[in-house]
């Protein structure tokens, strides 16, 4: 059995107000590098040593993947295509802002998200497929054992749509909150995810932040 953990990195200032992040290279706030914690602490205490942890190369990403990396002693790589969709005029922005600023552009992803791109941003199915295949990869290099993967709302999504045989429409029916833990698994060609926005961990009190 492959078993694969997916992470949502922890809050940013961002996320705390809305704000599009995007390609937007946001930090931990101060609640995001305790998050990362307590993940980290959840985690140590169910798995024995990760074959790897895989990581977006963003600092949002990499800061809770290291804090994971350091409480298992796992080894750590980055993976460019795990980062986030790039958002293009949108980043930065809040959804009232956007909507505002590009009411006919808000309104086309709205309703048909895989053709309504927002400006400079890049295409969600361009998102789509360079996510798909660092999963096609991950699953041609690992065959069995326990593997983490810490992204984003929109890469994480995309990997477990792909682990449902799911669509642009089951894609934004998953809710991923910050820290929180999903789990896929793979048994022979047998795909299905066996936990999904699991965040029980945030309410541990031994982890008491910084």
């Amino acid at each position: 059995m492959l078993r694969i953990y997916l992470i949502r990195h922890g809050q940013t200032a961002w996320n705390q107000v809305g704000r599009i992040q995007g390609h937007s290279d946001t930090p931990l706030d101060e609640v995001g590098r305790r998050q990362a914690q307590q993940a980290a602490h959840w985690l140590a205490t169910r798995l024995q040593k990760p074959t790897v942890i895989y990581s977006s190369d963003l600092q949002r990403a990499l800061h809770t993947a290291q804090t994971i990396a350091d409480a298992l002693g796992a080894p750590l790589r980055t993976e460019p295509a795990l980062r986030e969709r790039h958002w293009g005029l949108w980043e930065g922005l809040t959804s009232e802002e956007v909507q505002q600023r590009f009411p006919e552009h808000h309104f086309t992803y709205l309703y048909d998200p895989m053709m309504g791109t927002p400006p400079e941003a890049e295409p969600m199915h361009a998102f789509w497929e360079r996510v798909r295949a660092f999963g096609h990869r991950l699953m041609e290099q690992h065959a069995s054992g326990e593997i983490i993967v810490v992204g984003h709302g929109g890469s994480l999504r995309i990997l477990l749509c792909e682990a449902l045989a799911g669509d642009i429409q089951t894609y934004r029916r998953i809710r991923l909150d910050n820290t929180s833990i999903s789990i896929a698994e793979r048994t022979g060609e047998r795909f299905y995810v066996s936990l999904l926005n699991y965040t029980d961990h945030l309410n541990d009190p031994s982890v008491d932040g910084f």
